[in-house]
C-alpha cells in the first residue's frame, strides 16, 4: 500500500547526481505558546494525513519520518528536482543521532568527512590555536566529532530513504492555498503543466525555506532584523597543502575568514565576511578575488580554481511569532533564519521535523484534548530552541564582523586566548554538536521531574557487552531505562507496574563509562529525550500524563532486555 495517500499524482522528475499519565503533578504556563482548544474530530475523512511543503533537509525528514510512525504523507516541492549545490555543509553530533534513530546514519558517515581539528589563528606571525575536536570528553555520543558534508548529499541520502519507505517528492508542484477547516486543512497545489488539485489534509508541515508561502497563507510572521553584515560563501579546489580534514577561523582586521573542508579531495569551502558592495553591483566571487582575499588575511598563496558554487549574500535573522497554527506547522527555515556561523540551521531544522512528527504520529491515535497538549509542545519545545540558535548566533557574527578594524584587532588577540581553556573547548564540541539541548519548560515535562532529568536528553553510553544505549531503545515509542546492580534480575516487563511499555535494564557495571545525573528509573522518548524520572517506575508514572501514551503503543513491543 502507498504511503501517499488517496489520489496522488507522483512524478518522476530529472534527478541529475552532483559530482562527487495520570494527570501531572505540577504544570508552569509556557510563554508566547498559544493554548490551543482541542480541534473538533473530522467529519470528512482526510485524503492524506501529512502534507509536507518543500522538499530539502527538513521536508524530507519530516516525511520519512511520517511514514516510519505509521503516517501517509504527501511532500510537494516548486522546484523541478533536487539541488546540485553544497550549501550547509555541517551535520552535527546530535542530528547524527537522528539519523541513526531514522537507520540512516552510516549513510551519511560514509558521504562525510570528519573534522579532526579546528584551527583559530590571529595573524600572521601568531601561532595558531589548535582545537582537537576528536579529542574532547564527548562522553555520551557515538558521533564525537563535526561532520563536513554538503548538502545535496544529505538531500540524496535523505530522498533515497524517502523512496525506500515508499514515498517519493512530488517535484513542480507548488503549494497555491491554504485553508485550516478545523477538522482538517484545504490545500490548492499547482502543477508544472497549470492543472490545480484540492488536497484535504490532516496536518501541513511547512518546510519551504525563508520566504515560506505556507507561513504566509496561515497568517504567520517572521521579522527579519538584517544584521548590517555581507557574506561570501564558495566551494573551490586548492593548489596549497592545507590538511585536508582541519577547518581554519582567520580573525583578521579586514574581516573573519572561514576555509572548511569538503569531503572530496583538494575541495574548501570558503566563507568570508566582505564589505558590503553598491546596491546593484554584487562582488564577482572568482578565484583571482578569492586568491587576494585569502592572501590578506591568512598568508596563504591558496591556488584557487574550479570554482563549482559561490553565494553572496547580506545577512539576516529572525524567527517566526509561532510554529503553529491549528493544524499548520512550521519547520527549519520556515520557522527560523540566522547567521551561517556555526552551521547551526540546517541541523536545527532537521531536529524540529524530527520533534514533531513522532508526536504527530501518536496524536493521530489519542483522544482530542491530550492530543493537543502533545501537538502544543512542538512550539514550546522546538521555539525557545530556534530563537536561543539565532540569537546566539547573532551575537557571535556581530562580534566577529563589528565595522571597527581596531575592535577587530582586539577580538583577534583575545578569542585565542579564551580557545585555549579545555573547558571551553569541550563546551565548544558539545554545545555546537547541540547535545545540550533541553526542554526543561515543556508543558509535557513534569516539573518535578527535571531535577532528575526530565527534558534532557538521554545519555547514549557505550555497553561493555558492545553498542551503545540507544541500540536498544524502541525506535518509535517511550521505553523504560532501568538501572541496577549487576546481582540483580532483570525486571519482569510483563508486570502491569510497566504499563506494557519496551523495557531494557542496565547494571551500573555494564556501563563502560559513568552516567552522571540519570535516575534509578527513566522513561525515554521516541527522540531519546526523558520524559521523567525517578527511583520507580510508580513514582516516575505518578509525573506524567498517561494519556499521552497511546494503549497501542503499551501493549505490544521487544521483550525487555538486560545487560
Amino acid at each position: 500500500m502507498s504511503h501517499l495517500g488517496y489520489g496522488c499524482r507522483r512524478q518522476s522528475p530529472p534527478r541529475p547526481l552532483p559530482e562527487g499519565k495520570e494527570e501531572v503533578t505540577s504544570e508552569r504556563p509556557v510563554p508566547n505558546v498559544p493554548k490551543h482548544q482541542p480541534l473538533p474530530a473530522s467529519d470528512v475523512e482526510p485524503q492524506v494525513d501529512v502534507l509536507v511543503v518543500g522538499a530539502g533537509p527538513t521536508g524530507l525528514t519530516a516525511a520519512s519520518e511520517a511514514i516510519r510512525h505509521g503516517l501517509s504523507v504527501r511532500i510537494v516541492e516548486s522546484r523541478p528536482y533536487r539541488s546540485t549545490f553544497s550549501k550547509a555543509l555541517v551535520a552535527h553530533a546530535r542530528t547524527l543521532e537522528v539519523f541513526e534513530t531514522m537507520g540512516i546514519a552510516d549513510e551519511f558517515l560514509a558521504e562525510g568527512t570528519r573534522f579532526a581539528a579546528l584551527n583559530t589563528h590571529a595573524g600572521h606571525r601568531r601561532r595558531a590555536v589548535r582545537v582537537d575536536l576528536l579529542d574532547q570528553p564527548w562522553g555520551d555520543t557515538a558521533y564525537p566529532f563535526w561532520l563536513s558534508i554538503p548538502q545535496y548529499a544529505t538531500e540524496r541520502i535523505l530522498e533515497d530513504h524517502l523512496n525506500a519507505l515508499g514515498g517519493e517528492v512530488e517535484w513542480q508542484t507548488t503549494l497555491d492555498r491554504l485553508q485550516d477547516n478545523g477538522d482538517h486543512v484545504e490545500a490548492t497545489l499547482t502543477r508544472a503543466d497549470g492543472e490545480d488539485e484540492g488536497v484535504r489534509a490532516r496536518w501541513v508541515v511547512g518546510a519551504d525555506g525563508g520566504r515560506s508561502r505556507v507561513r504566509e497563507q496561515v497568517g504567520l510572521r517572521l521579522d527579519r532584523a538584517d544584521a548590517g553584515a555581507t557574506f561570501i560563501l564558495a566551494d573551490v579546489k586548492t593548489s596549497a597543502n592545507l590538511t585536508e580534514d582541519e577547518g581554519h577561523v582567520f580573525l583578521h582586521p579586514a574581516g573573519l575568514l572561514l576555509i572548511v573542508p569538503m569531503p572530496q579531495p583538494r575541495r574548501w569551502r570558503i566563507i568570508a565576511h566582505v564589505p558590503t558592495p553598491p546596491v546593484g553591483a554584487p562582488l564577482t566571487i572568482d578565484a583571482p578575488l578569492l586568491d587576494d582575499l585569502i592572501r590578506e588575511r591568512s598568508g596563504i598563496e591558496f591556488g584557487s580554481h574550479d570554482v563549482v558554487w559561490e553565494s553572496q549574500f547580506n545577512l539576516s535573522h529572525g524567527v517566526a511569532d509561532h510554529y503553529r497554527r491549528g493544524r499548520v506547522f512550521l519547520t527549519g527555515d520556515a520557522a527560523h533564519v540566522h547567521s551561517p556561523v556555526g552551521g547551526q540551521g540546517l541541523n536545527t531544522g532537521v531536529q524540529d521535523a524530527h520533534n514533531l512528527l513522532w508526536k504527530l504520529g501518536l496524536a493521530r491515535r489519542m483522544d482530542a484534548e491530550p492530543a493537543e497538549r502533545l501537538l502544543d509542545s512542538y512550539e514550546a519545545e522546538r521555539r525557545p530552541v530556534g530563537h536561543a540558535m539565532v540569537r546566539g548566533t547573532a551575537q557571535v557574527t556581530r562580534i566577529l564582523t563589528t565595522r571597527g578594524s581596531l575592535i577587530r584587532t582586539v577580538v583577534g588577540a583575545m578569542a585565542p586566548r579564551v580557545i585555549r581553556r579545555s573547558a571551553v573547548q569541550a563546551r565548544l564540541g558539545r554545545n555546537v554538536g547541540m547535545l545540550e539541548i533541553a526542554y526543561p519548560d515543556s508543558p509535557i515535562v513534569p516539573a518535578a521531574a527535571v531535577a532528575a532529568g526530565a527534558g534532557r536528553r538521554m545519555p547514549n553510553p557505550e555497553l561493555r557487552s558492545g553498542g551503545r544505549l540507544y541500540e536498544r531503545l524502541d525506535r518509535t515509542a517511550h521505553t523504560w531505562v532501568v538501572r541496577g546492580s549487576t546481582d540483580e534480575a532483570a525486571p519482569d516487563r510483563n508486570h502491569p507496574r510497566w504499563k506494557g511499555i519496551p523495557l531494557v535494564h542496565v547494571s551500573n557495571e555494564a556501563l563502560l563509562r559513568h552516567v552522571d545525573g540519570v535516575a534509578q528509573v527513566t522513561l525515554v522518548r521516541p527522540d531519546r529525550y526523558i520524559a521523567a524520572a525517578g527511583d520507580t517506575p510508580e513514582s516516575v508514572w505518578s509525573q506524567v500524563d498517561g494519556r499521552l501514551i497511546p494503549t497501542s503503543d503499551v501493549v505490544a513491543g521487544p521483550p525487555a532486555t538486560s545487560d
